[in-house]
């Protein structure tokens, strides 16, 4: 009945459909090959020899069978196609049918095998293609031999989207003889599963096929669907998902819904089959991409969910389990919202998820005795289950949906808690971790490192791992909470005891945590535990334990560039023990990662002592990093290329101009690495070097003059390069004008950089490394390489902005207008001449008005029929957005550069054409992104235009003054920073008192929200706010006069800055001016008000919101205090405030080199 039904529907298919030409069925008669015929023996011999062990046999073969394909296309081809027509063993066949692959691969080349076939044997090679997938038994062998058929038509195919033929016109036989044999239920199953896997292979050149005969298609899926072979039924629902991702149309794709329910049906029964690789393939089929997402949204919860939550929980097999969490995920990830919708959904998934994440192991002596950072594939389902919380809690923050997520997790995480059975308790403290990204809520960040903190004591090992690890994670999300005084003081006693555990995997854990919360944690809360972590790790650093060694030495690392000079006094005893470690390590190729370590110590030991203390070993050091660096066969991968540029970088700030001498002997090594590139994919297939299997790489398509191309490149190559970049950027900036004699070697090292496409931070990295020669060659007194360079670099990028392809790379673009900004900015004044000023402005006015047509153009095609207005697919579209805003902001960085070094310049060439833009673009009216980059650029011709620019205020100067107060913080910022540029211009007198007011009440308002992630914008807004009043106050004195009093009170009150570090500086500059000067209006009368000024000081002292002259003045104030002014104040302190305020009074009495 099945034969009959299947028959049926191929008559169907046929009749309505694909018109089926006739297919003769021949042989292709075997020429000679090479002077001996191809059938005998001596061939076949050729391709055993291809599969041997040994590399000279099988590399003869190899030659033999090149020369012969070079020579003689035809031949070979026919050969390999007699080959596959023979009995012969199935490991011969496979290797003629791997070889044929190679044969008609790359057809639309010049000189390919394909294109040197006259059209008789093109069309004979196509149907025999088809007789050997129909003929073939061997399901090895047929597999191949789909896998010709589908990569040859995919090379062949060429339809547009809008196309609906009814046929293929390049291979007409090709659909309706795979058709055919789908259909015919008289056939193996093998045969029609091969062939529904070959149809779904081709699905990305000929959807459209499928479209244009849509009802045959429906007839043909629901028989495969149907089928009670396996084989054929998971085929059949990965064509069909094949289908609906590459359907471009939403509308097309919607006519293939009533499948759904025939696609549950086959699920449900291949999930009963013993074997599960057939499950196994539907849900790799499964997983989500947006067009499935899409496709799906209306039924997974009420259908897909049901069917996949109990695999996931409950199957035998935990591949398979994994693989079903996977489609959940992906759908989620995808439609974030859709689920948001449905706290049940929501539920379903944690569920699924913390399920697997108790997957653990039972046998805790075989864990102990594994290592972190070795233990493999164990326990692949708890770390599945880890990371999809992450990549849901991620796609719910994505979407605005994450407090939803969060209501819902809430009651679990207590359930786990709960239950105290330890496995239990470490999936909760392991969701906890992987949450901890995306919490909002200070206060609820405290209660959960509370609930953290109370396991690290646990009785079971496993608990107190999870515990260390959430630690570490918290300390990396949330470092403000972590090093709040309070909270450190409890932490601190924990990592004493973590020296101690007994369990060494425990005992690591606690020191890997300490790497992070170390990093973060105040000086003075930290070092009255210095001295006994010391006194434990001096033993675990002589520990025979290697582990243990590595780790101390980081441990001590964090200790030393957290508390700086107070280290000092363990120089002495530390500095020889880490020599002598790293003489005995030079040679021994074992320990690379210990060396590394050892370099990394020595070079924060050096901080911490300063250059004089460091000099007399300095020399030693460096030599040893030079030869370590630099010893021969090291791979790509040695981890101490890593560390001793690093600490290469460090020395180098440590030492300023006394490391001048290493560089010659450094650099060639380092600059060496930028020739690093990617390789082309197609070139590995063609006998070039491949990868090692262990190695992970990175992959990226790009287009070459039309051409698509594969890219590929290490992990540890690309890393290699970008601290290669890191060093030398550190070198350029620290040595400044010392370093011009290498300024042009340097510079012709970077340009294979600048064509870098894997990654944008590198290329990033390499242009702000250009812009930092050009700032050396400036103070070098090298002008004419000055000019060179900034030539070279705007000759080489300027027109990449100006390219006009359809496939626009934003990031790519924005790095290139960031390059540019960085080469204008540091190579300074005097540069450019009138004419190129105006030319780099007709470049980014281009730019800017190519991009706002881009940003038209999808505007129009979302409102068209058929456009996308799925919430979903919107924030798709805003993804898009954000990155021609990041790239419109980054042109008029570059219009800002040239006002700032070339204002006369740029006056007379394109303040019209700017001034133009920002009036059009202030508008309330408009989009927010206009409105905010109208401010930007407004503020850049405040900042660098000065007084020329007061006569054209009237254009933009009201609006930026109505933003001060605008209900988002992120246009607040930028319009009270352009206040704070012009507050002292006696053309501001008019606006002054209502702006002050206005000012005011911005920091009053921000300074009382709550203490949340999500407020950063709002308190930075702040900042600036604090910037202009200060301004207004200092400047416009007589005009602010009758609120004076009261504006001082709310600026100094709403100090220190929170979030804008160079508003930091400025105001906290003044503060201490102002208190120097004993200015009543903000020390009070009889000085009232120093003991609530005198903590702001001591906070930003030495911090990155206080230059080095505002540090040094807050020093030389604590010291006039006296001892008695000490006495009165310190009481009124915290106990972390107290300690720093001792420091500061010690280092200000420290002559300064």
């Amino acid at each position: 009945q099945g034969s009959r039904c299947h028959s049926h529907h191929a008559c169907n298919f046929v009749s309505l459909g694909f018109s089926v030409p006739s297919i003769a069925r021949r042989t292709l008669a075997p020429p000679l090959f090479g002077g001996f015929d191809m059938a005998t023996p001596d061939f076949i011999e050729t391709l055993r020899a291809l599969l041997s062990d040994r590399n000279d046999v099988r590399n003869a073969a190899e030659k033999r069978f090149t020369d012969a394909r070079k020579q003689q296309a035809g031949t070979t081809v026919a050969a390999l196609f007699q080959v596959l027509s023979t009995q012969i063993e199935e490991a011969v066949k496979e290797q003629a049918a791997v070889l044929l692959r190679q044969c008609l691969g790359k057809i639309r080349e010049d000189g390919s095998t394909w294109s040197q076939l006259p059209d008789p044997v093109k069309a004979e090679s196509k149907a025999q293609l088809l007789q050997l997938l129909e003929a073939e038994s061997s399901h090895k062998v047929r597999r191949k031999v789909a896998d010709i058929i589908h990569s040859l038509g995919n090379q062949m195919i060429d339809l547009e989207d809008t196309e609906r033929p009814q046929n293929l016109p390049q291979w007409p036989e090709l659909m309706p003889t795979l058709m055919r044999l789908i259909l015919d239920g008289s056939k193996d199953a093998g045969v029609r599963a091969d062939a529904i896997w070959a149809v779904k292979e081709l699905q990305t050149s000929l959807w459209q096929v499928m479209v244009a005969n849509r009802d045959q298609t429906i007839q043909v899926l629901k028989v495969c669907l149907a089928d009670n072979a396996a084989p054929v039924c998971e085929n059949g629902v990965a064509l069909l998902c094949e289908l609906v991702e590459d359907i471009t149309n939403k509308g097309d794709r919607q006519a293939f819904l009533p499948l759904v329910a025939d696609l549950c049906a086959a699920f449900r029964k291949l999930a009963d089959t013993t074997d599960n690789k057939h499950i196994n393939t539907v849900l790799e089929s499964m997983q989500c991409t947006v067009e499935s997402a899409e496709f799906f949204k209306d039924c997974f919860g009420s259908e897909l969910m049901p069917l996949l939550c109990p695999v996931a929980k409950g199957h035998k097999e935990e591949d398979t389990r994994r693989l079903a969490t996977e489609v959940l995920v992906s759908f989620a990830e995808q439609r974030p919202k859709s689920v948001a919708k449905d706290a049940r959904q929501l539920q379903q998934l944690f569920d699924v998820c913390i399920t697997a994440m108790m997957e653990l192991s039972d046998d805790i002596a075989e864990w102990t005795e594994e290592d972190d950072d070795e233990d493999g594939d164990s326990e692949e389902n708890f770390k599945h289950g880890k990371e999809s919380i992450d990549r849901l809690s991620k796609a719910m923050e994505r979407a605005e949906r994450f407090p939803q997520a969060l209501e819902v997790l809430k009651p679990a995480i207590a359930t786990l808690f709960q239950a105290g059975a330890w496995k239990h308790v470490v999936a909760g403290v392991s969701v906890l971790a992987q949450i901890a990204e995306y919490i909002d809520d200070s206060a609820l960040v405290a209660q959960m490192v509370e609930a953290i903190k109370a396991q690290l004591a646990a009785d079971h090992v496993r608990v107190r791992h999870a515990a260390w690890s959430a630690i570490a994670q918290f300390s990396e999300d949330h470092p403000d909470i972590m090093k709040g005084e309070a909270l450190a003081q409890q932490l601190l006693p924990e990592f004493l005891k973590g020296l101690q555990d007994p369990c060494q995997r425990v005992q690591i854990r606690s020191m890997e945590t300490f790497q992070h919360f170390g990093e973060v944690v105040e000086r003075e809360t930290l070092e009255p535990f210095v001295q006994p972590m010391m006194d434990k790790l001096s033993a675990t650093l002589q520990s025979s334990k290697l582990a243990l060694q590595k780790k101390s030495i980081t441990y001590i690392a964090v200790l030393a560039g957290q508390v700086q000079d107070s280290f000092a006094h363990y120089y002495g005893a530390l500095m020889p023990l880490l020599k002598s470690l790293i003489q005995n390590l030079l040679h021994n190729t074992e320990e690379r990662t210990l060396l590394g370590k050892a370099f990394e110590c020595v070079s924060l030991l050096a901080k911490s002592v300063g250059p004089a203390a460091f000099r007399a070993d300095a020399e030693m050091i460096m030599q040893s990093m030079i030869q370590a660096a630099s010893a021969p066969n090291l791979p790509s991968s040695d981890p101490v290329k890593e560390y001793t540029l690093a600490a290469s970088e460090r020395i180098c700030a440590t030492m300023k101009g006394d490391f001048l001498p290493f560089v010659p002997h450094l650099l060639p090594g380092i600059l060496e690495q930028f020739t690093l590139a990617p390789k082309d994919v197609e070139s590995l297939t063609n006998g070039d070097s491949a990868f090692d299997e262990k190695e992970e790489v990175n992959l990226v398509v790009t287009k070459e003059n039309g051409k698509v191309k594969v890219l590929i490149m290490s992990t540890s190559e690309m890393e290699n390069l970008k601290n290669c970049l890191e060093c030398v950027h550190t070198f350029v900036e620290e040595l400044g004008k010392l370093y011009a004699p290498f300024v042009s070697q340097t510079a012709q090292a970077l340009l294979p950089v600048f064509d870098f496409s894997m990654g944008e931070e590198i290329r990033d990295m390499a242009f702000e490394t250009w812009g930092q020669l050009c700032k050396a060659a400036r103070e070098g007194g090298q002008g004419d390489i000055l000019v060179q360079l900034v030539q070279e670099f705007l000759g080489r990028i300027l027109p990449k902005l100006q390219e006009t392809e359809n496939e626009i790379d934003l990031q790519a673009l924005k790095t290139r207008a960031d390059g540019v900004t960085a080469c204008i900015r540091k190579a300074g004044p005097n540069v450019l001449t009138a004419e190129q000023v105006s030319n780099i402005w007709l470049v980014v006015a281009g730019a800017l008005s190519a991009s706002f047509t881009r940003r038209e153009a999808a505007a129009k095609r979302d409102k068209a029929p058929g456009g996308d207005d799925d919430e979903e697919d919107v924030e798709s579209d805003d993804e898009d957005a954000a990155d021609e805003t990041s790239y419109r902001v980054a042109c008029c960085e570059i219009a800002g550069a040239l006002m700032q070094h070339h204002p006369d310049h740029f006056m007379g060439g394109a303040l019209t054409q700017c001034l133009a833009l920002v009036e059009k673009l202030i508008q309330s009216s408009n989009v927010a992104d206009d409105h905010k980059l109208a401010l930007f650029v407004a503020c850049d011709m405040l900042e660098q235009l000065g007084g020329r620019i007061v006569p054209h205020w009237p254009k933009f100067l009201p609006q930026l003054l109505q933003d001060i107060v605008h209900q988002d913080p992120l246009i607040r910022q930028p319009a009270c920073y352009g206040v704070s540029l012009i507050a002292k211009d006696p053309s501001f007198a008019p606006f002054a008192a209502e702006t002050a007011s206005k000012l005011g009440e911005v920091i009053t308002q921000s300074r009382g929200r709550a203490r949340k992630r999500s407020e950063k914008p709002a308190q930075a807004a702040a900042d600036n706010a604090l910037s202009a009043l200060v301004e207004i106050l200092l400047h416009q004195e007589q005009v602010v006069a009758a609120t004076a009093a009261q504006l001082w009170g709310v600026w100094w009150q709403g100090l220190p800055c929170e979030e804008d570090e160079q508003e930091g500086v400025k105001n906290h500059k003044i503060l201490l001016q102002l208190v120097q000067s004993e200015r009543v209006e903000v020390i009070g009368s009889g000085a009232a008000n120093l003991q609530r000024i005198l903590p702001v000081l001591i906070d930003v002292y030495d911090t990155d919101m206080a230059d080095d002259d505002t540090s040094r003045g807050i020093g030389q104030l604590v010291v006039g205090l006296g001892q008695s002014g000490l006495e009165k104040f310190a009481p009124q302190l915290k106990e972390r405030q107290q300690k720093k305020l001792m420091r500061i009074h010690r280092e200000a009495q420290i002559p300064k080199a």
